[in-house]
């Protein structure tokens, strides 16, 4: 397509988020924390080039409206992606002597009051760009579509190997003895009552359709409008996607960069002492030591109970009956009138990028205007509505939502502009 320009330098981005993921290897430690959301869009960024631009059947390569309306997303996307890594990369160049030893007064205090706001925000970009683009690739079911046809593939070659089979199966037949006629494989069906079934069912749905197009007004060229209309043959069409060794190596990479930082150090993961067996001593084994004692344990309810609700030393305070969720909120505002009402999209992760979003937009949330708080009234109508859910349930589960962070994404005009479009981003918590 022509339009494709811009999407076609979706290799240029990567190669600047793969870049700047290196560079932050030596970068001062705040900055360092930013590699692991630079890794999560370089991932995306991979999805986008694998499924779309290297495949010739998706839609950056149609050229109807359809496609083109897809396009314009895709690139939208894409241009929050990179300008969100051109102010991380002007970020990572303006701070990078505070690596030295010998630091000036003035950077020191530059730092603390612009550094960390820029850096923050800088985060919070990337996180927003990340989600914003694994939403639509989400959209477009092409994180689960290839697997569904090579399902659908291998099961169509087993039923052709099967078939294969009983053709041979069928030749090994003997043929009929003294003359005597074989009987039919099907004699015993009921394939002819079937055939004469279904000519009656189709006459007496023409005779339906004729009746429908008098009672219409209709002439008998023209289909009628209520009518069943004939069916067509649809046929599948391979969409092109394929699993890219490129994008499962990052893919790994990540899920490990995750498990490692989501485990404790060792210092604060002792390994629990086992039980001594009070059998051992009464083998034959020649001991003359007397028998241990039964030692009386805690229960796990006891230790769980007796923190009081303490974080972790490390900081990992991570409490199994915490659950998070992520939604994506658009309002839309008209040119002449009152507000739309607001229109909710579940937004999937994981519960470990969910609590590490949350934490990055709440960092960002005291230096910038763009996080909204409990008082936002998207905010209050999500949260009345998981509770009422919650509390519906059967039996009753006891818990309840909380807010944890949010954050407006950006305002889309629309095409007319008659109708702008505030999209922000809602973490809510179970507890």
């Amino acid at each position: 397509m022509a339009a494709l320009g811009d999407i076609l330098s979706i290799a240029h981005v990567l190669k600047r988020a793969y870049d700047l993921y290196n560079n932050c290897q030596s970068a001062p430690s705040e900055l360092r924390l930013a590699r692991e959301h630079i890794h999560a869009l370089a991932l995306c960024l991979e999805g986008v080039k694998s499924d779309l631009v290297n495949n010739p059947r998706s839609f950056v390569h149609q050229r109807n409206d359809i496609a083109r309306t897809r396009q314009h997303a895709l690139k939208a996307h894409v241009g929050l992606c990179e300008k969100a890594l051109r102010r991380m990369e002007r970020l990572l160049k303006k701070y990078q002597g505070f690596k030295q030893q010998h630091v000036s007064l003035w950077d020191r205090f530059r730092w603390s009051t612009d550094g960390k706001k820029e850096i923050a925000e800088c985060k919070a970009d990337l996180v927003v760009a990340t989600s914003v683009l694994d939403v639509f690739l989400s959209k477009e079911g092409i994180s689960v579509l290839w697997r569904l046809e090579g399902t659908v593939e291998a099961l169509t070659r087993q039923i052709d190997g099967l078939a294969r089979q009983l053709g041979a199966l069928a030749a090994l037949v003997p043929p009929p003895v003294n003359g005597e006629r074989a009987a039919r494989p099907r004699s015993g069906s009921n394939v002819t009552r079937t055939l004469v079934l279904s000519l009656v069912l189709a006459r007496l749905r023409k005779a339906l359709r004729g009746y429908r197009r008098k009672k219409l007004g209709g002439r008998k060229k023209t289909p009628p409008l209520g009518g069943p209309k004939r069916p067509h043959p649809a046929t599948r069409v391979n969409s092109g996607f394929k699993l890219d060794k490129k994008r499962s190596e990052t893919l790994r990479s990540y899920a490990s960069n995750i498990a490692t930082a989501a485990s404790p150090p060792p210092p604060y993961k002792p390994r629990r002492t086992r039980t001594p067996s009070p059998d051992f001593y009464y083998l034959p084994n020649n001991s003359s030591s007397p028998p241990p004692k039964p030692i009386r344990r805690s229960s796990s309810m006891q230790r769980l109970l007796g923190r009081g609700g303490k974080e972790h030393p490390a900081g990992i305070g991570l409490l199994p009956a915490e659950h998070y969720e992520c939604w994506k909120v658009g309002v839309g505002s008209l040119a002449f009138g009152p507000k739309t009402a607001p229109q909710f999209l579940p937004h999937r992760r994981g519960q470990m990028q969910l609590r590490k979003m949350a934490a990055v937009f709440k960092e960002a949330s005291l230096y910038d205007g763009k996080a909204l708080n409990e008082r936002d009234a998207r905010v209050k109508l999500l949260l009345n509505e998981k509770n009422k859910r919650e509390k519906k349930k059967k039996g009753g589960s006891g818990k309840t939502w909380y807010f944890v962070a949010a954050r407006v994404v950006k305002r889309d005009p629309g095409k007319s502009g008659m109708v702008v479009v505030e999209k922000a981003i809602v973490i809510l918590v179970r507890r």
